[in-house]
């Protein structure tokens, strides 16, 4: 074998393989618009829960309870369980767009699928322990 057959191949760069480089890149960019929106959707439901659960009557009644001395009734809101749950959906999305950097358009959809799938059944669970408290 001659150096020429055995060296590395190279793709031809000319405006057909520009152009289909930039047609990848807008279709992750679209992509990731799309999951960011979807990602964006259960951002604002674990806001919603940061800033409802704490108003809740059990949490309220604690000054109640104190004055009665009933101690043992008093209730805190899950803080670390909230505050997880409003960090969950931005850390997947950055992972996913991480995990996704550079591979085909298929594979950048599977990624964000995955971490949309992650962050539903995760913020559910965390949901129904919250609610379950």
């Amino acid at each position: 074998m001659t150096a020429r057959e055995t060296g590395p191949v190279t793709q031809p760069v000319g405006p057909a393989a520009a152009s289909r480089r930039r047609g990848s890149r807008v279709g992750v960019v679209v992509v990731a618009a799309l999951a960011a929106s979807f990602f964006a959707y259960d951002l604002y439901e674990a806001i919603t829960n940061l800033v409802l659960v704490p108003q809740d009557v059990r949490y309220q009644n604690n000054e109640f309870f104190d004055e009665v001395g009933v101690d043992g009734l008093a209730a805190s809101p899950p803080w670390a369980a909230l505050v997880a749950n409003v960090l969950l959906p931005v850390v997947a999305w950055v992972a996913a767009l991480l995990v996704a950097r550079r591979r085909p358009l298929w594979q950048v959809v599977l990624a964000f699928v995955a971490a949309l799938a992650l962050v539903g059944s995760v913020s559910l669970t965390i949901t129904a322990y919250v609610l379950s408290i």
